[in-house]
C-alpha cells in the first residue's frame, strides 16, 4: 500500500538523507517539486517519478488547486516524514 500525504505549496518532506518541498501546483494533474540539491522535479498524476534512490512520488487522487496529495511508493523501512510548521524558505 502507498503512503498519501496531504501537502500545499511550501511544505518540505523528509526522505531519509533527502527532502522534497512542494514549489508549485501547475494545473489538477500537475506539480513541480524540488529536492535538497535544487533539482527540480515534476510529478503528474498520471505516473509516479523517481525522486531519491528507490522512492517513487506521484500525485494522488486529489490534485486541485492548492491543496493536494503526494502518493509515495518506497521500502517500508524508509523513514518518510512531514515536517510539522516548516515550510521551503523559513
Amino acid at each position: 500500500m502507498a503512503l498519501t500525504l496531504g501537502v500545499k505549496i511550501g511544505d518540505v518532506v523528509d526522505i531519509a538523507a533527502y527532502w522534497i518541498a512542494v514549489i508549485s501546483v501547475d494545473s489538477r494533474t500537475r506539480a513541480t517539486l524540488i529536492r535538497n540539491d535544487g533539482t527540480k522535479i515534476p510529478i503528474t498524476s498520471k505516473g509516479l517519478t523517481e525522486v531519491a534512490p528507490g522512492v517513487w512520488v506521484g500525485l494522488g487522487p486529489d490534485a486541485a488547486t492548492m491543496k493536494l496529495r503526494l502518493l509515495f511508493e518506497a521500502p517500508r523501512d524508509l523513514a518518510i516524514r512531514r515536517r510539522s510548521g516548516r515550510q521551503v524558505g523559513s
